[in-house]
């Protein structure tokens, strides 16, 4: 071997010799940093830790008891170990647990709860320095059900004609509740609030409700659970009409309605409601009929008012006042002779003799024209062609119909009837 070469050979013998020292050194440098700090302790902060009962589901169903006015669901925990211990567990697999297996009665509590760990970690070697909450408060009640009735106000506005009912009908008109017995005792009643505007037509729906308290306040605790969600609401709205008041007139003793009548009614109209087609079709409503024929100088009753299929009277007027006064017309008494009184269609087989030797008449005209007027122009005609043979026989009383010859503004007033006697022939 010549110089050169074992020169060379010595200067790689000793480069590799320098890396593995260097290897070696590190290897032992990282051994000892491994095995200095893996027994050291640190701390670590577990933040909303999450909060659990256990036996909870059990205590259920064992007595209808829950947990309820929990004061927190989560703790915040700072913990102490080994890196190595503290490298498996986190937040979200720390769980700190209350065990409900003692709990016998209602009331309140205050409980420490205890860390579960997650499978492979050993509590023993975990310490906790500090904890936002030692224990957790909470309240343990009955569970019940309540049944409480479907109270409702329409607070909106009709459109103008329309008449909303003040009694909403609800379906169901009662709904059940459960939940803590504390909380379910305060339900009074569920209210549904209408507050549509410019409502012209019966509103069908279904919507929420809110539970209220005895006093009217909004219960808003989540433990209370309505075990209906929905509620159907029907708001009856009705078409509103002023319709006035009439009466039906028959013309007669020399008056007609247009010309020589006078008509106070009291009141002068009411107030319907009903089914929009129902009240579009009434234009007013007639109380009666007066024959002015019957009525001598004026003509007073009270009627009762009957409002039409289908409405409603808003009013609260059961009855009116009306009143029918002849004006422009004057009226007299006559006495029809004998000879002016005449029966017609006499029944074949008999005679007819008439017993009146006159009769007396009221007769209603214009002034001027009563003035003129004689009895002479007065006729009473009595028409028996109603009267049958097997009844002819004897005394009978019909109507006659009087005539004012000449006088077409004239007319009687009153009825009047005559005593004839029925002879059959011999």
């Amino acid at each position: 071997m010549n110089k050169d070469t074992g020169k060379k050979s010595s200067t790689i013998l000793d480069r590799r010799g320098f890396w593995m020292a260097v290897s070696l050194l590190a290897a032992v440098i990282l051994w000892l940093y491994v095995t200095t700090t893996e027994g050291v302790e640190r701390e670590m902060m577990l933040s909303g830790v999450k909060i659990e009962f256990t036996g909870a589901e059990s205590l259920r169903e064992s007595s209808g008891r829950i947990v309820t006015e929990q004061d927190r669901t989560s703790v915040n925990i700072t913990v102490k170990g080994s890196r190595r211990v503290l490298s498996k567990i986190n937040s979200g697999n720390v769980t700190a647990a209350i065990d409900l297996s003692r709990v016998t009665t209602d009331g309140r509590y205050s409980v420490s709860y205890s860390l579960v760990y997650p499978t492979g970690v050993n509590p023993d070697e975990i310490a906790v320095v500090r904890s936002s909450s030692d224990v957790v408060n909470f309240y343990v009640d009955r569970q019940v059900r309540k049944t409480v009735p479907v109270e409702g106000r329409f607070l909106g506005s009709t459109a103008e004609g329309y008449l909303a009912d003040e009694n909403p009908v609800f379906d169901p008109m009662v709904v059940t509740v459960s939940g803590p017995k504390t909380a379910v005792s305060a339900v009074d009643h569920a209210y549904i609030s209408i507050t549509r505007t410019d409502v012209d037509k019966t509103l069908s729906y279904f919507t929420t409700y809110d539970l209220m308290d005895a006093d009217g306040n909004v219960i808003e605790d989540s433990s209370v659970i309505k075990e209906t969600e929905e509620i159907s609401v029907t708001l009856n709205v009705q078409s509103v009409k002023q319709v006035p008041l009439d009466i039906n007139i028959v013309s007669g003793g020399g008056a007609t309605r247009e010309e020589n009548t006078s008509i106070v009614i009291d009141p002068a109209y009411i107030v319907l409601s009903g089914d929009a087609a129902a009240i579009d079709s009434v234009s007013k409503i007639v109380l009666g009929t007066v024959d002015l024929s019957a009525v001598n100088g004026e003509y007073s009753a009270r009627y009762t008012v009957v409002p039409p299929d289908s409405t409603e009277n808003l009013s609260g007027v059961s009855e009116a006042e009306v009143t029918v006064s002849i004006i422009g017309l004057v009226s007299q008494n006559f006495n029809i002779g004998h000879d002016n009184i005449s029966c017609i269609n006499v029944p074949e087989g008999f005679n007819a003799e008439i017993i009146n030797q006159a009769l007396s008449v009221t007769i209603r005209a214009p002034e001027e024209d009563l003035a003129r007027i004689t009895a002479s122009h007065i006729r009473a005609v009595a028409d028996l062609s109603e009267v049958s043979e097997s009844n002819a026989a004897g005394f009978i009383s019909p109507a006659v119909r009087i005539f004012i010859d000449g006088f077409p503004t004239a007319g009687v007033v009153g009825r009047y009837s005559i005593i004839v006697t029925l002879t059959p022939w011999e």
